[in-house]
């Protein structure tokens, strides 16, 4: 595991499979449309800071990527796809910079597709049969955090899972997109803005938290 400094500011650009693309004005936003591209604003929102984290962190780690070695499209990383919405556009210039961290950290940020809801809040068909990777941390922090296993477990960025049709169905019973990151990556995940030097989590800790006890009831019942 490679240990590198965490970054004071986001590239301008980076190098990808697709070419050289703004990380903030096409690579995310493309990101979103790849991944979820009909989601709802918050699920889109959500998404665009666990993207930027994701790709970011994998750059902290490994330090060609990005500069001399191409990141790629696909399933085991991310999806970009070939133009991005005005929706995915939106959701990436509202989150601009921020990247979610624990204890200074960048985390993994893992995501993926996960099982569709249903509107009464069951779990309906898992097509990618990815929803074990998913991890639903209502109401944890610290060690109680839960990890996901699609990567490994003892890992200390390893927060867990997000699951992107998870994500879409709790924007529809209006959660906003940190509450959802909450959810999904623990109580206690930090909302960093790069450039700003500033932590937007910390002032906010107690934001979703009722939203999150009684969306936990639901997610209980599954």
């Amino acid at each position: 595991m490679v240990l590198g400094e965490e970054p004071t500011e986001a590239p301008e650009r980076i190098l990808t499979t697709a070419g050289w693309l703004s990380l903030e004005r096409e690579y995310v936003p493309r990101v979103v449309a790849g991944e979820h591209l009909h989601a709802d604003p918050e699920a889109k929102a959500a998404l665009a800071i666990a993207a930027r984290t994701f790709v970011l962190r994998a750059m902290r780690d490994r330090l060609t990527l990005g500069r001399t070695t191409a990141i790629p499209s696909g399933a085991r990383f991310q999806v970009i796809a070939p133009s991005a919405t005005a929706d995915c556009l939106e959701a990436a210039a509202r989150t601009r910079g921020i990247v979610l961290r624990y204890q200074g950290r960048m985390i993994l940020a893992n995501h993926v597709a996960g099982a569709h809801w249903n509107l009464d809040g069951s779990q309906g068909s898992d097509a990618t049969n990815t929803e074990r990777w998913v991890t639903y941390n209502v109401g944890r922090r610290g060690r109680d955090v839960i990890p996901t296993r699609l990567s490994l477990r003892s890992h200390p960025g390893n927060r867990g899972c997000l699951g992107q049709n998870s994500s879409n169905w709790l924007a529809a019973q209006g959660y906003d997109h940190r509450t959802i990151l909450r959810l999904f990556y623990g109580e206690d995940i930090e909302f960093h803005e790069l450039g700003g030097g500033k932590s937007t989590g910390i002032d906010r800790a107690l934001v979703g938290i009722l939203a999150l006890a009684v969306v936990g009831t639901v997610m209980m019942r599954r």
